[in-house]
């Protein structure tokens, strides 16, 4: 490759329950800013040599760049991508700690890729719960899918993958790197060798490298840097620092800086020894101390920040005139790196970042926990959550955190982030400081279905009485634990029945969300319950009121399609389904397990209207999403196997049909009472299952009991010549018999035959 650069189901058990927010309110500035490359500069270093080692590495599947902070690896591949001639496509993520998660990890490459103009399909980055391995394996699946169709060459890039510790990380890497279509090619710049089997890439010749050794400067690329920055040294002198400094970049720049200002630069190289202590040395002596008392303070102070803006950095300093010195840093140095187009966001050199806030923390201790107070409210007011938690926690506020949380967990759920949301309960600690942060850790716990976590949290809630209001817009403590046992249902439709009457005398303001949800779950269990009539009228009120978030719209859509065609209604039925699912498409909800509701009542109507091949497609995409995590409740499995098995019992796919039957049967015998009426929906799909039997064995002509013998054998991989062998008959003889069954079932094909004797149960 060459360079270029309105109307009312529940799944009750695991409804999500947060408002929806724009995707825009979550990819924040902060966001979009790791998604571009860095801006190149004017006065990098050209380094052809290089450029030419990544445009042979780049053909293979992955290319590995890993050296020590101050390399160059980042400017590198960005002059890279940068040059007129490279015809891939970028894509491009910057990895920080936070994106040790495989599910916000996923997520960012994801949105990588959509701006990038590969579109993964709407569900890749929505995800209203943690994933495990086997969620994430298909989130993979669907951008490996994006990126095959996308055609062109692509190179995705991941800088700074040091940060990914986590083995989950690494393992839908790996899974990444094991399928990338041909287009498609993996750059990752490393401080170290990252947990990948980069073994078997090498021996495979799947992996292009460059290290520290490709990445040092030569005397002349040093002699180009010190020019660019006015610095003139002897030739002895030059390869002396390039010896010195064994082609470290960061050691090369910080010598120009310095030595544009000596009388004898020859001297300034002899006075150099060891890179590692001349770099702190030099940051601290002459970067920060060349600066005004003020600039060098504010450099300091805003150190404890990852990225930051000008507005920012003013309340961080509580002084104005943030702009003027951003711009006169980025003006006379390049240590301050800009973020974006706009000169908006900013971050320090990394080197330079770690250097002042040592300082700060040994000259000031005592002032690192106040600036990190005003960052997190700063974010808070501008609607930048994520880093609000995370200051807040670095300034010792766990309360103020756990507030944060409580508050805002919804909509993070909501919008597809609940691995966030996970993450933030993990930093404030098993002991929380504030009982309430208990309400989303409990939502949570629903959620990934953790049913012994989330009895701890609801046993420790239910002692706490009905305090409230709560921060997220619940009524009480009280209306919290109803409205989780009414909705997920983990204790059965009895326990169920008594939460969801509580809730309902509780959550009576019809503009909190908690309202719609409240009348969800009553929907949902007038339908478990079989009173169809109460269920239209709860899910209607559910689906039509206008604070009900997105999620809950879909799911009273998806619950009142199901109820509609039970009464008949096969127009409106498919009309709600429909709809519902415009709202998982819209809002970019398909990987949420709820979502998988909305399949359930589409797939219902389309093999209600006779679409089965259509139903099919459908039940089968809602049925993989459910599998990934069947823990997660009771209620969505069975409502889709008994979907699943109709629609088989319909296709003549009995012996399948029969199967989902009895799976869906072990759900529903977990609760001894208050299932009558889904014990009689499975009762009516296993009688059409035995109705379309007797239909089939009296259209049939009965095979014989060798024909049915040779049939049992075509299921396997041997040939008619080695059944004969297998049988002590002629091949003759068995072709016959193969013949008389093809034609007693109607089939074309040995894969046809074996097939529609399995749906009628013959083998």
């Amino acid at each position: 490759m060459t360079r270029s650069g309105q109307r009312g189901g529940s799944q009750g058990v695991e409804a999500a329950v947060a408002p929806p927010v724009p995707a825009s309110a979550l990819v924040d500035p902060i966001i979009d800013a790791k998604l571009h490359p860095p801006q190149p500069h004017p006065d990098w270093v050209a380094r052809p040599r290089l450029l030419q080692e990544l445009d042979e590495a780049v053909p293979r599947p992955v290319v590995l760049i890993a050296a020590p902070a101050g390399f160059g690896k980042t400017t590198l591949i960005t002059q890279w991508l940068a040059d007129d001639r490279v015809p891939a496509t970028a894509a491009w993520v910057s990895l920080d700690a936070r994106d040790d998660d495989p599910d916000r990890l996923l997520t960012h490459v994801s949105l990588a890729l959509e701006l990038a103009g590969c579109r993964p399909p709407e569900q890749v980055a929505a995800s209203g719960t943690p994933r495990g391995d086997d969620a994430l394996a298909g989130v993979v699946a669907d951008l490996l899918h994006a990126l095959d169709a996308f055609g062109h060459e692509l190179v995705l890039v991941l800088d700074d993958f040091h940060v990914l510790q986590d083995p989950a990380c690494h393992r839908q890497v790996e899974l990444l790197i094991q399928h990338l279509p041909r287009n498609a090619h993996l750059v990752i710049s490393t401080r170290a060798d990252p947990g990948l089997r980069l073994g078997r890439l090498r021996a495979a010749g799947r992996l292009g490298e460059l290290r520290a050794a490709d990445l040092a400067f030569t005397p002349d690329e040093a002699a180009s840097m010190l020019s660019a920055e006015h610095a003139h040294v002897s030739d002895q002198a030059l390869y002396d620092l390039v010896e010195r400094t064994e082609g470290w970049a960061a050691g090369l720049y910080l010598a120009a800086l310095s030595m544009s200002r000596r009388a004898d630069p020859d001297e300034f190289v002899r006075e150099i020894h060891g890179a590692n202590r001349f770099i702190g040395d030099y940051l601290s002596e002459e970067v920060l101390a060349a600066h005004s008392p003020d600039v060098r303070e504010f450099i300091k102070e805003v150190s404890i920040l990852e990225q930051f803006s000008a507005p920012l950095c003013d309340s961080v300093t509580g002084k104005s005139g943030s702009v003027t010195i951003l711009r006169d840093l980025e003006r006379t140095n390049l240590f301050l790196v800009p973020l974006d187009e706009s000169r908006t966001w900013y971050r320090f050199h990394h080197l330079l970042a770690s250097v002042a806030r040592s300082e700060l923390e040994f000259e000031s201790p005592e002032r690192v926990p106040l600036l990190h107070s005003r960052a997190a409210n700063w974010f808070q007011g501008h609607g930048l959550v994520d880093e609000a938690v995370t200051h807040s926690l670095a300034s010792g506020s766990t309360h103020e955190a756990g507030r944060l949380v409580q508050a805002n967990w919804l909509n993070y759920v909501a919008d597809g982030a609940g691995a966030t949301v996970q993450g933030w309960l993990q930093a404030l600690g098993p002991a929380f400081e504030d009982p309430l942060t208990r309400v989303p850790a409990a939502w949570m716990a629903a959620l990934s279905g953790d049913a012994e976590g989330l009895e701890a949290h609801l046993s420790a809630l239910e002692e706490l009485g009905s305090v409230g209001p709560l921060a997220d817009g619940t009524r009480s403590v009280e209306a919290a634990i109803c409205l989780i046992r009414g909705l997920f249902g983990y204790d059965g439709p009895t326990v169920m029945a008594r939460c969801v009457r509580r809730a309902l005398e509780l959550e009576t303001d019809g503009r909190s969300p908690f309202y719609s949800i409240a009348q969800l779950a009553a929907g949902h269990l007038a339908y478990v319950e079989g009173d169809l009539d109460e269920a239209v009228s709860m899910l209607t009120m559910s689906a039509q009121n206008d604070a009900a978030p997105a999620i809950i719209r879909m799911l009273a859509l998806s619950c009142w399609s199901w109820a509609a065609e039970e009464l008949g209604h096969q127009q409106l039925s498919m009309a709600l389904a429909v709809e519902a699912m415009g709202i998982v498409e819209a809002h970019r909800l398909g990987t949420t397990l709820q979502s998988s509701l909305a399949y359930t009542a589409l797939g219902r109507a389309q093999t209600a209207s006779g679409d089965l091949r259509a139903a099919e497609i459908t039940i089968e995409k809602g049925l993989a999403l459910r599998r990934r995590n069947p823990a997660q409740g009771p209620w969505g499995n069975i409502h889709h196997l008994i979907a699943a098995a109709r629609l088989a019992a319909a296709s003549g796919e009995l012996l399948m049909a029969q199967h989902l039957a009895d799976e869906a049967w072990q759900g529903i015998r977990r609760f001894p009472d208050g299932m009558e009426s889904m014990a009689e929906r499975l009762h009516a799909v296993e009688g059409q299952i035995r109705a379309t039997r007797g239909d089939l064995e009296w259209e049939r002509e009965p095979l014989t009991d060798r024909e049915l013998e040779i049939l049992r054998l075509l299921q396997g991989s041997l040939s008619l010549g080695e059944i004969a062998r297998e049988l002590y008959i002629s091949s003759n003889t068995v072709k016959t018999h193969a013949k008389a069954v093809y034609r007693k079932l109607h089939a074309s094909s040995r894969a046809e035959a074996v097939r529609i004797a399995r749906s009628r149960l013959l083998v």
